[in-house]
């Protein structure tokens, strides 16, 4: 027999007819299905942690993402901590989205450049099935989830740079996307009534976009390097999948104190697609003659993360939280290379070259993100959360710009809970409180981004239906 999943339970309502119950089911997938379809044709925003998001699915994120001792639901499992799988007593379907709206402000006093990042409601999907393997120890999840994501898009004049020091494009729009999305298989064995383990197997589909007047770094082969610092207009959009595992436990030794520990691997993505521009401002010349596109590769390395964490319900109304993760960013962003091959205008390819490599240095630092929740069950069926969230920005300022200030630190949640029969409902909000960061002197060639200042916050609304069965 299965040991009792977690500190609480939902209830069944045992005179619940089937037939009702079908029919019930089958609107609120209809309606979630709606949901989805609508979150898919939006586009992610901005993150804090990096790249990484404060919790998995509407109720984690309430409580400040702390939920590495707790993923009491297949999403959350899937997200957090596959062990929580090995306590699941009953099929579950969750269904979910999370939206957003940035707020940032980029100014370069000396350089009258200034602009605003685009507030534009956007939003993901995210879904998971959790299965309990009849009377076994055994239970299996199966996942789409979001698993990072950076996204800015701005619109400012293009400050002066490149080589000479005071080439501009005028204005321009100003995007780059990282974004990663995880499809992953699970399991969860009940080790013992107190411990339950868990892995996860996920194939991720990684995207990248830029778009921008670009300023080479660090071009390779050596007999390029007159070149790095010169500066183009550049559009470049790169896909391509990888793989990564996570493991984690469970442990529960009193029925009201769960312990938990998470990992997730490294991995690296090798993204392919192309890149076209023309440095027409930096030559001299009109726009057309030195237009060029080539064969694009990006490679992505994304960081191993470590979670631990524990959730205590210290009364029979209240539980609280509290989870601290580790995130290897300087084992995996240090540098972004960007390889290009198969040019097609002669005249650039007189000067670099059919194909090159330019190495974008990126230099982020490891990350400890602290974590807190509490929760208040006013009812049985009704519940209200709040949380705290705080990570010092790994993006230093020598590589800072708008395109990569993934940089708030300071994160409060709130959020309710409702439960309705086999049904639950939960919605969070999150604000990640806006972080000024200002720039003296760049790391980056041509000096586009010394003395100036970026401002960025984060509104974040999610929403998550589940059903048992």
């Amino acid at each position: 027999m299965k040991a009792n999943r977690g500190l609480t339970n939902w209830h069944g309502d045992s005179f619940f007819g089937c037939v009702f119950k079908r029919k019930l089911t089958g609107h609120l997938l209809t309606w979630g299905a709606a949901i989805f379809l609508l979150l898919m044709v939006l586009e992610s925003s901005i993150r804090a942690n990096g790249i990484y998001g404060n919790g998995t699915g509407a109720r984690s994120m309430s409580m400040g993402g702390t939920d590495v001792a707790w993923a009491e639901s297949p999403l959350e499992a899937m997200g957090d901590n596959p062990a929580g799988l090995g306590f699941l007593m009953e099929r579950e379907f969750d269904l979910g989205g999370v939206g957003a709206i940035t707020e940032g402000h980029f100014n370069k006093p000396s350089a009258a450049s200034s602009g605003d990042l685009n507030d534009t409601p956007a939003g993901l999907p995210e879904a998971a099935l959790g299965l309990p393997l009849g009377h076994s120890p055994l239970s299996i999840g199966i996942s789409f989830i979001p698993d990072s994501m950076l996204l800015a898009d701005w619109k400012y004049p293009d400050p002066p740079g490149g080589l000479g020091g005071n080439i501009s494009y005028g204005k321009q729009t100003d995007k780059s996307e990282i974004i990663v999305l995880r499809s992953a298989i699970g399991m969860g064995l009940t080790l013992t009534p107190e411990l339950s383990f868990g892995a996860s197997i996920g194939l991720i589909y990684n995207e990248n976009r830029l778009q921008t007047p670009y300023v080479f770094q660090n071009l390779q082969p050596p007999a390029d390097a007159p070149y790095d610092g010169a500066k183009t207009l550049l559009n470049l959009h790169t896909s391509g999948f990888g793989w990564n595992a996570q493991l984690g436990l469970l442990y529960r030794p009193l029925t009201n104190l769960q312990f938990g520990i998470s990992y997730k691997s490294q991995y690296t993505v090798n993204s392919t697609g192309g890149a076209s521009g023309d440095p027409y401002a930096q030559f001299g010349v009109p726009p057309g003659p030195l237009a060029f596109h080539y064969d694009a590769e990006v490679d992505n390395t994304f960081p191993q993360q470590v979670s631990a964490g524990a959730s205590w319900k210290f009364h029979p109304h209240w539980r609280a939280a509290m989870q601290v993760d580790w995130i290897d960013w300087s084992g995996a962003f240090h540098t972004l290379p960007v390889i290009l091959k198969n040019g097609n205008n002669p005249t650039v390819n007189s000067v670099l070259g059919s194909g090159f490599r330019d190495n974008i240095p990126l230099n982020w630092e490891n990350e400890f993100v602290y974590r807190a929740g509490l929760e208040y069950a006013v009812t049985e069926n009704l519940s209200l959360r709040a949380g705290y969230s705080y990570g010092k920005s790994p993006v230093p300022d020598s590589t800072l710009t708008p395109m990569t200030a993934a940089i708030m630190e300071h994160t409060v949640t709130a959020g309710v809970g409702y439960r309705w029969r086999q049904f639950q409902f939960d919605l969070a909000y999150q604000y990640d409180l806006p972080v000024t960061r200002n720039v003296g002197t760049s790391g980056l060639l041509s000096g586009e981004y010394s003395n100036s200042s970026t401002e960025v916050g984060v509104h974040w609304l999610a929403l998550t239906t589940s059903v048992r069965f």
